[in-house]
């Protein structure tokens, strides 16, 4: 310990007399681990830390697998129908419980203004199942699973701001959805269920949902429920899997109408089905990021390198003194290590900072974004990053300078030579692999905004310009099917009356929304086996839909007023459904009868009345699926949501519409009001965010790169002073100079270039490919851009030195040698 705390003090005096290489080094490092450090974070927050539940790892998210749309070995994940649910549950024996849930949307009433509320429907047992408390009141009983039982748990946050963090909440009835419902208790502060943007402020149990004459607990065919269980211990996820899967064979024996394809289980961690998607992409720029703490690493290396040669005189001293190897060695670490100890404490606080720029990109479908921050475990890896950092570009310098022969250090101390062709090549190797790494991240970032570019210009197959959308919601119980249709027939032409207003309609789902509605239906005169029968994405509209959308009828007519309750049943069909289910005959007025219903009847058979173009529902990268259309007058299923084109912003006219609402009926809570761009720009945030870091880190990786370059020939010419002036005093013209100390720098590059291509065609076809959008990964265009870019930077920081070779004085040179 004595030792240590010597070497530390000597290193601190060394640093000192060398201020400005003390800056620029812990400046270099700083900007490494800082970004390094933000981008743990993130995905700390987001992939690694566990859930917030007991034993974590033995939550896990549950799903039916479909065989004939996938294969046995990989099945399409399905979700559930009550029924099928209830029969997994009762005859499982892998599970201490599974628990269901389905996301359901909520008008709160009778406290304050009207509020709609993200809320779950939930089975009375989940809240066991996650292994989650009510921090005021009770949980859910089993028997409020029954028809006619309405209980209700609140968020803290909406207990809170709703109803003033009353203690006496528990027991009290609330209104929701023009309903009472008896308050259960009120959940942690912190809790959340599901992981998501629109994370559930209200759960409510499944009584809703068990009434009526064709209740939804009684639907086989109804999927609309995830499943989360809990382990039993000791059972793995391999013999839960099994386990559930015997009951799905089964259930598909039973019940072949609704069962046949769906004979596999799908069991994974819970913590899987959290992080989704975005666990990829956020790896990749975690290892993106490292290769940027690599590079700025090796930048340092070099001016440890540089730096040794003006200490091999000290060095030798040391040694000539009795100072064994390894003391050197360990005296030259400390120096890097408090180095790299400085440089953490930089980039903590630089961490931060790029950590909440991160966060104002960071897409809204990014689950836990909001646990974000430098924490304690931030904190630890930041020191043990900064350790190992120091050791990692320490130890070359530190050896090679433990090497030095005294005799020969001492004689060449006061000369600047030229012959420590060692170093020169390490220096030189330094830079080639900086390059390497930076032409990789460049490539990728380039490739990414190549793609990013073509999402962009992707046609949604609308016109989202100058339309603003608003949801408003109807109750069943003051808004019976009838009623709704009466109430749009007044809301559309008060609102087509506001100023600006060119056309206004209204439809369910809108595109690209977190809203998806998928429906079987039958071709007439294409008989199909039961339980076979196909599905496609189905959408409720109103007249003037396709019109205020500008969506593209090709072929027939878009409904009209006549396509009401008492009208024909009627439904338009896209260009892609069209395709498939009647290629090469024209569509119109062929017969279809599809299975959506509002329970008012059997579901009848409707002529085709129109073709309409295709439009991107899910995504704007996915290929355009079969979808239909019906009217809403004739399938009333739910409030749609108002499309308004405007003249002029469509944002200037929410206060106008909320006033209008206001007026018709001031209970009817109107939401999410928002122009159709947004819906568009979010489809496309998660490139946004993964191209803009990716960029971000390509930029820094350029700059210190550039900034190795310079200061290998900044050192070749400080070494080669001698060299040059005599060259000069032989009569060497000052461009040949310039040309020299140039050529030396895009050789250098050339030589990274090389190595770089070599890795990125590793790196981009095994990483990024699932990535990039109509852009191969090997696009020849991107790397040739890419390349010129950094050779352009490569002849820039050659200049500096270049110039500053060519300027020297030849008899002042050859005096001081």
């Amino acid at each position: 310990m004595t030792g240590m705390f010597h070497d530390l003090r000597v290193a601190a005096r060394q640093l000192r007399k060398s201020r400005g290489f003390a800056v620029t080094t812990v400046l270099t490092l700083g900007l490494g681990i800082g970004a390094t450090a933000a981008m743990f974070s993130l995905v700390h927050a987001v992939v690694l830390r566990p859930l917030p539940f007991p034993e974590p790892d033995r939550l896990v998210f549950i799903q039916q697998g479909d065989t004939a749309a996938g294969t046995p070995a990989a099945p399409v994940p399905e979700p559930f129908s009550y029924p099928n649910f209830f029969d997994w549950r009762a005859g499982t024996r892998s599970f201490t419980g599974m628990g269901s849930y389905r996301s359901a949307g909520f008008t709160l009433t009778g406290a304050g203004e009207p509020r709609r509320l993200n809320g779950l429907v939930v089975s009375p047992n989940l809240f066991r199942v996650l292994g989650a408390s009510p921090a005021l009141g009770r949980d859910f009983r089993d028997e409020e699973e029954r028809a006619g039982s309405r209980a209700v748990m609140l968020s803290y946050g909406l207990w809170r701001s709703a109803f003033g963090g009353s203690p006496d909440i528990a027991g009290r009835t609330v209104n929701l959805n023009d309903r009472s419902y008896t308050v259960a208790g009120v959940m942690p502060a912190g809790f959340s269920f599901p992981y998501e943007a629109s994370a559930g402020e209200v759960w409510t149990t499944l009584g809703d949902d068990a009434e009526g004459a064709n209740p939804f607990t009684g639907q086989r065919g109804n999927e609309c429920l995830e499943v989360v269980g809990r382990l039993k211990p000791g059972v793995t996820i391999s013999q839960a899997r099994a386990d559930l899967s015997v009951i799905a064979r089964r259930l598909a024996a039973e019940y072949p109408d609704s069962n046949k394809p769906r004979t596999a289980a799908i069991v994974r961690p819970e913590l899987d089905e959290v992080v989704g998607d975005s666990r990829r992409p956020l790896m990749l720029l975690f290892a993106a990021v490292s290769l940027v703490l690599l590079i700025a690493c090796a930048n340092v290396a070099g001016l440890l390198v540089a730096r040794s040669s003006r200490r091999r005189g000290e060095i030798a001293v040391r040694a000539a003194l009795g100072a064994r190897r390894s003391e050197i060695v360990r005296q030259v670490l400390a120096e890097s290590v408090m180095l790299s100890l400085l440089g953490g404490v930089l980039g903590v606080g630089l961490s931060s900072w790029i950590l909440d720029t991160m966060l104002h990109f960071v897409p809204s479908s990014l689950p836990r974004a909001e646990e974000v921050s430098v924490d304690g475990t931030v904190l630890a890896f930041v020191t043990v990053v900064s350790v190992v950092t120091g050791l990692l570009f320490g130890v070359l310098p530190a050896w090679k300078m433990a090497g030095v022969d005294p005799s020969l250090a001492l004689r060449d101390a006061g000369r600047g030579t030229a012959g420590m062709r060692g170093q020169h090549r390490l220096h030189a190797w330094l830079v080639v692999g900086e390059t390497a790494l930076g032409l990789v991240l460049l490539l990728g970032s380039g490739l990414l905004i190549r793609s990013f570019i073509r999402v962009l210009h992707v046609d949604p197959g609308f016109d989202p310009r100058h339309v603003l959308t608003a949801d408003l919601y109807l109750t069943d119980q003051r808004h019976p099917a009838a009623e709704k249709v009466r109430f749009y027939g007044r809301l559309l032409p008060e609102v087509a009356a506001l100023p600006g207003v060119q056309s206004v309609a209204a439809g369910f789902p809108l595109p690209l929304s977190d809203n998806h509605l998928g429906v079987s239906f039958e071709v007439e005169g294409h008989v199909v086996p039961p339980g076979d029968e196909p599905s496609a994405a189905v959408s409720t509209v109103t007249p003037g839909f396709f019109r205020t959308m500008r969506i593209p009828v090709l072929a027939g007519r878009e409904f009209t007023e006549r396509d009401d309750r008492q009208g024909t049943p009627a439904i338009i069909v896209n260009e892609a459904f069209a395709k498939k289910y009647f290629a090469g005959v024209n569509p119109v007025g062929r017969r279809v009868r599809s299975d959506l219903s509002d329970g008012e009847g059997k579901p009848p058979v409707r002529e085709v009345v129109g073709v309409v173009g295709n439009v991107k529902h899910a995504g704007l990268v996915q290929e355009p699926e079969p979808q239909y259309y019906l009217p809403w007058a004739q399938a009333v299923i739910t409030s749609p949501a108002l499309v308004i084109r405007t003249a002029g912003d469509p944002a200037a006219l929410a206060s106008a519409l909320r006033a209008r609402m206001e007026d018709l009926d001031r209970n009817v809570p109107l939401y999410h009001v928002r122009p159709l761009a947004e819906l568009v720009s979010s489809a496309a945030s998660a490139r946004a965010f993964q191209t803009l870091v990716l960029g971000c880190f390509a930029a820094m990786a350029l700059l210190l790169s550039a900034l190795g370059l310079y200061s290998v020939l900044s050192y070749m010419v400080a070494q080669r002073t001698a060299e040059i002036g005599l060259r000069v005093a032989l009569g060497a013209a000052r461009g040949d100079v310039m040309r020299l100390v140039v050529a030396r720098g895009l050789g250098l590059a050339l030589a990274g270039l090389g190595i770089g291509a070599g890795l990125a065609a590793l790196v981009t076809g095994r990483f990024l490919s699932g990535m990039l959008y109509t852009v191969e990964p090997y696009d020849a265009l991107t790397a040739a851009a890419v390349s010129a870019l950094l050779l352009a930077v490569a002849a820039a920081a050659s200049l500096a030195p270049a110039i500053r070779a060519a300027r020297l004085d030849p008899l002042e040179t050859l005096r001081e040698q």
